[in-house]
């Protein structure tokens, strides 16, 4: 097929709008301050009982009688998006105690704020609201498994056996109201079945992000590539 000069300069033309639209979007929160006002992190009752099994390689919680796995999850999962948010957005993300008793907070030290009192108490440009989901890709101990050479078969999970969901939902609010001024999801799902492990944590309890199989903490970051693209796309 022929390419012609006009089909070209359109191509070209629509790459420059959207490459203009993400500059736009980026710029809307580069060197702005940004509190966070509720970060909730939420495990599936039957993936926290496995998780549990291996509380012992995560960190002694801050505050005693608090769940070890959740809250060192918690920390981690935090300055993961912490990160992502000031290098890949450019917000400028103010400590969570940064209020210090203007803001209330929960069991892991982390803000727990409505964004009206927030409003009200606070003088950041942005807030933001975060929840993460760590839930079976099925509501069932049950998945189809599809190979090239077979049918699709139903295989039951083994009691250390699990297809991890991961889902980040992010609610930006400005300083004007409390309607968001954008809803972000970034999502991951396990691509084959994860037998859980002390290796599924490594990254979280150990500095070894580049491990050769599939875990929770590639699992978190891919999530979180996506959610970036959900900020910058404003969805």
């Amino acid at each position: 097929m022929k390419i012609t000069k006009h089909f070209i300069l359109i191509t070209l033309v629509l790459s420059v709008m959207l490459q203009s639209g993400y500059q736009a979007l980026a710029q809307k929160y580069r060197k702005k301050e940004v509190a966070l006002i509720s970060f909730k992190l939420y495990i599936d009752p039957g993936y926290a009982a496995k998780f549990s099994e291996y509380a012992h390689l995560f960190r002694e919680p801050v505050k005693p009688g608090v769940n070890r796995v959740e809250s060192h999850l918690t920390s981690d999962i935090w300055d993961m998006l912490k990160q992502k948010l000031s290098d890949d957005v450019g917000m400028i993300i103010i400590p969570i105690d940064a209020y210090g008793n203007k803001f209330s907070y929960d069991q892991y030290g982390f803000p727990d704020v409505s964004i009206n009192r927030a409003l009200q108490r606070g003088n950041s440009k942005y807030y933001i609201k975060v929840d993460v989901e760590i839930t079976p890709e099925f509501s069932s101990k049950y998945v189809t498994k599809t190979s090239s050479d077979s049918s699709p078969q139903i295989i039951h999970l083994a009691s250390n056996e699990i297809k991890p969901k991961i889902l980040f939902k992010m609610s930006i609010f400005n300083d004007k109201g409390i309607i968001p001024v954008a809803n972000c999801k970034g999502e991951a799902i396990a691509q084959k079945i994860i037998t859980v492990n002390e290796k599924f944590f490594d990254g979280f309890i150990n500095p070894m992000v580049g491990s050769q199989q599939e875990t929770l903490y590639k699992l978190v970051d891919q999530a979180l590539k996506d959610l970036i693209i959900s900020v910058y796309s404003n969805k």
